[in-house]
């Protein structure tokens, strides 16, 4: 009986990696939250994983125990993976219109972006055109973006981890800094129609 898993991180997709966190937030029974792991890294039913002798099932995840480890990792300006290279947008001020909007809306809901996390990296990440001359840099193109989403569920997690959390964070941060400037503008706005109320006043009085 032979059954293929992944010994690292870097063997784990990202549709796996969202499989894995639906797995692991219903907390169920221990083995059959297992048993379900080891379906998911493997593609093996999990009625077939259930005939396994205990040995087996414990080999297998002895081969997983790198799942509790920290994925680390860095984030890259180009990336290949699926036989296509892609340039990685690495400064969030280096959106466009089209994708400050789409990451705007699969954003939204915080309880939502792991699900999503395939989309949000299709925002990031644009694919190169294979040319006679070499890979060729493209412009991000919102009608293929869904395209690409599909593409982003076979990358790699020590590319996309990294990646989404330097904008997760990067995106919480400017979101900081334009709620302070926009408290700040308004205050200023407001200092200004009081003084001009104050002159009118006295003006009136006179």
């Amino acid at each position: 009986m032979k059954i293929e898993l992944p010994n690292s991180w870097e063997g784990v997709t990202v549709k796996q990696f969202q499989a894995l966190q639906k797995i692991l937030a219903e907390k169920g029974d221990e083995y059959a939250t297992n048993v379900a792991i080891i379906s998911i890294m493997s593609g093996t039913p999990m009625d077939e994983i259930e005939t396994y002798s205990l040995k087996t099932y414990a080999k297998c995840m002895n081969t997983l125990s790198f799942l509790t480890e920290q994925l680390v990792g860095e984030v890259q300006k180009a990336v290949e993976f699926g036989g296509i290279k892609y340039d990685v947008i690495t400064d969030v001020y280096k959106l466009n219109g089209g994708q400050y909007i789409t990451l705007m809306h699969l954003m939204k809901d915080p309880d939502k972006v792991i699900d999503q996390l395939h989309e949000i990296m299709a925002v990031f990440l644009v694919p190169k055109k294979r040319t006679w001359y070499g890979w060729k840099k493209q412009p991000y193109n919102a009608d293929k973006h869904k395209e690409i989403a599909e593409q982003m569920l076979q990358a790699p997690m020590t590319i996309v981890q990294p990646l989404s959390a330097f904008f997760l964070s990067s995106y919480l941060k400017s979101a900081k800094h334009i709620l302070e400037f926009s408290v700040k503008k308004a205050e200023k706005i407001k200092r200004q129609a009081e003084r001009r109320l104050k002159r009118l006043n006295r003006n009136t009085a006179g």
